[in-house]
């Protein structure tokens, strides 16, 4: 399964016309074209971003004329930018779809290209258990660009709360990662959901 990640920068003030034009009729286009496996919508008000992630069969299906004028027209109403990154769900773990609301943590990774394997492995031995035996835990999924050796992690939480207390114990895990697997975490950034809505890999 691969992911388009779209991330809207926009304006603090026009975020949630941004957030409504997506979960309005660009849901369901997105939805009903072909190859689709979902769509999972997550917001930070106050920087005025916006993350959708739509899920699909092959990378080619996503770039349909109507999907990217719906994607620019998001943008727009949100008074932004778009910016375009593509993965490959290399794993996942979904114990349950997380609420509105609910607390997402994305991380972003960077791994060795010719570590890739050890990175994800790492994150498989070693992440996913210790993040999903935590209460609140919903789902975790770690999207890669097999080429770049760019990536993110994102869990998903019902609430803060889960979510902070996951901090310190992954915080030490992403230490070990440099020296274990060549895979770092510069940068963590939290969402909130809008919904959730994609197939499990």
């Amino acid at each position: 399964m691969f992911a388009r990640v779209n991330i809207i920068f926009g304006e603090q003030a026009k975020v949630d016309a941004g957030v409504t034009h997506i979960e309005g009729a660009d849901r369901g286009l997105v939805e009903a074209a072909a190859g689709n496996r979902g769509l999972t919508t997550v917001v930070d008000r106050s920087a005025g971003v916006i993350v959708a992630t739509s899920y699909w069969d092959e990378p080619s299906h996503d770039s349909e004329a109507s999907l990217t004028h719906a994607r620019a027209g998001a943008a727009e109403a949100a008074g932004g930018t778009l910016v375009v990154e593509r993965y490959a769900v290399v794993l996942g773990e979904h114990r349950s779809v997380p609420p509105a609301g609910g607390v997402v943590r994305l991380a972003h990774t960077q791994v060795e290209p010719a570590r890739t394997d050890d990175g994800i492995a790492f994150v498989r031995s070693q992440v996913v258990p210790a993040v999903s035996s935590l209460p609140g835990f919903c789902s975790a999924e770690l999207l890669l660009d097999h080429l770049s050796g760019g990536g993110v992690f994102v869990t998903c939480w019902d609430d803060e709360l889960g979510a902070a207390a996951a901090d310190e114990i992954v915080g030490e895990l992403y230490d070990a990662a440099s020296a274990q697997a060549g895979m770092t975490f510069p940068q963590v950034e939290t969402y909130a959901v809008v919904r959730d809505a994609a197939a499990s890999a």
